[in-house]
């Protein structure tokens, strides 16, 4: 089977540097899920495109420019992105590596730079966000499991026990779920329905269609966002009744 393309979001708010990306990404094999101009606009290719990684131009037109938008991308969109920009002052980058990108380019960038910073920050990404495996015993249950159960999730050939009372909540990305618990977090390969066919619904309830919740660990609702711990989670009009419907309300 031939391997899925990687898919490249690109944030460059100046025509022919926009341009020679594409040209450049495409000729490397890459496909391109969107450009952007604006922070704005990149969001909204984040949210309605499969991307796998992005490039992003420090200094792009309006109030938010690239590093704002890095940080967007590293609290909810969880995919590598290298930075572009035609300045190597120390202070931009010393703004940038705070930000712990997968790579920096400096413009004029040649087709090969351009190659070699996407392969070399997925390959890194990848190692840093390995991801594990339900058994297919997992994939297989047609029984819901009680919020007192235990799972043992594959990482390489050992198994790690994890509690679903402890799970606070899951987003999903294309074919594998981040699990968040308090001691940490795993990405697992599964699809978000399956795991609501699974756990248990007196406690878990999909909130967005990347987002599913454990209700014991929700602390508060507001207007369209849920609130556990330092995480705002969306919620969505569509998915609101059923919250509500599980949660009690005094007031």
């Amino acid at each position: 089977m031939e391997e899925q393309k990687k898919r490249v979001l690109i944030v460059e708010d100046e025509f022919i540097n926009l341009d020679l990306l594409r040209s450049y990404l495409e000729k490397s094999g890459y496909e391109i899920s969107g450009d952007a101009m604006r922070a704005d606009e990149a969001i909204e290719v984040l949210e309605q495109f499969d991307t796998d990684i992005a490039i992003l131009d420090i200094n792009i037109k309006g109030d938010k420019d690239g590093l704002w938008l890095a940080e967007q991308i590293q609290k909810h969109y969880h995919i590598p992105f290298i930075f572009l920009t035609a300045y190597s002052d120390k202070d931009t980058v010393k703004k940038a590596a705070n930000l712990h990108p997968h790579g920096y380019l400096v413009k004029p960038f040649t087709q090969a730079d351009i190659f070699t910073s996407v392969e070399v920050a997925l390959k890194n990404y990848a190692k840093e966000h390995k991801k594990m495996d339900f058994p297919q015993e997992f994939l297989e249950l047609e029984t819901e499991l009680k919020l007192s159960d235990s799972l043992f999730v594959k990482d390489s050939s050992t198994y790690k026990k994890l509690l679903i009372k402890d799970i606070q909540y899951i987003q999903s990305f294309k074919n594998y779920v981040e699990i968040f618990m308090k001691t940490g977090r795993v990405i697992v390969r599964s699809s978000l329905q399956k795991i609501l066919q699974i756990f248990p619904q007196t406690h878990f309830v999909q909130v967005h269609r990347s987002f599913v919740v454990n209700i014991n660990f929700i602390e508060s609702i507001d207007g369209d966002f849920i609130f556990i711990e330092n995480r705002k989670i969306p919620l969505s009009k569509s998915n609101r009744n059923d919250l509500f419907q599980k949660i009690h309300f005094l007031g």
